[in-house]
C-alpha cells in the first residue's frame, strides 16, 4: 500500500502545494510594495523550500520502491534530464530566498521596501520555476509512458 498509494499521494501532494507557494509568491511579489507582502514573503517561501524537498524525497523513495522499479529509471535518459532540472530549479530558488530575506529585514530595519526593478527580476525567477515544473511534469508523463529519449 505504501509504494502504490501513500507515496505517490504524498508525491502529488507536495508537487501542488511547491506550485501553490510559488504562485503566491508571484502574488506577493506583485504587490511586493507593501510592508505585509514583504513579511509574508519570506514565509512562503519556506513552504515552497520544504515542499520541493518533500518533493525531492517522495520521488526518490518512488523511483526505490515504485511498481517499475530503479533500474527503469537509472537508464532513462528523460529521468536525468527531470532530475537536472529539478536541481536547476532549486539553484535558481536561491536568489529570490536571499532576497525575500533581506527585504524583510530592511523592512524591519528601517521601513524600506524593496525597487521595483528588484521586485521584476525576482518575479521573472520565480516565473523560471514555474516553467520547470510544467516542463518537469511533462517529463514525467513521457517517462511513466516509456519514453525515454532520443536513441
Amino acid at each position: 500500500m505504501l509504494s502504490t498509494v501513500a507515496l505517490p499521494w504524498l508525491h502529488y501532494l507536495a508537487v501542488w502545494t511547491m506550485t501553490g507557494a510559488a504562485v503566491t509568491e508571484l502574488y506577493l511579489l506583485k504587490i511586493g510594495s507593501t510592508p505585509d507582502a514583504v513579511r509574508l514573503l519570506p514565509r512562503v517561501d519556506r513552504l515552497y523550500g520544504i515542499m520541493a524537498a518533500l518533493v525531492f524525497i517522495t520521488g526518490l523513495a518512488r523511483v526505490w520502491h515504485g511498481a517499475k522499479g530503479a533500474d527503469y529509471y537509472w537508464h532513462n535518459g528523460l529521468f536525468h534530464g527531470m532530475v537536472g532540472l529539478f536541481v536547476l530549479a532549486a539553484l535558481l530558488s536561491l536568489l529570490p530566498t536571499v532576497r525575500f530575506i533581506r527585504w524583510r529585514r530592511a523592512l524591519e530595519a528601517g521601513g524600506a521596501l524593496p525597487a521595483e526593478t528588484e521586485l521584476r527580476s525576482t518575479r521573472v525567477l520565480v516565473h523560471v520555476q514555474l516553467t520547470a515544473i510544467a516542463v518537469i511534469t511533462l517529463l514525467i508523463v513521457l517517462i511513466a509512458r516509456g519514453y525515454s529519449g532520443p536513441a
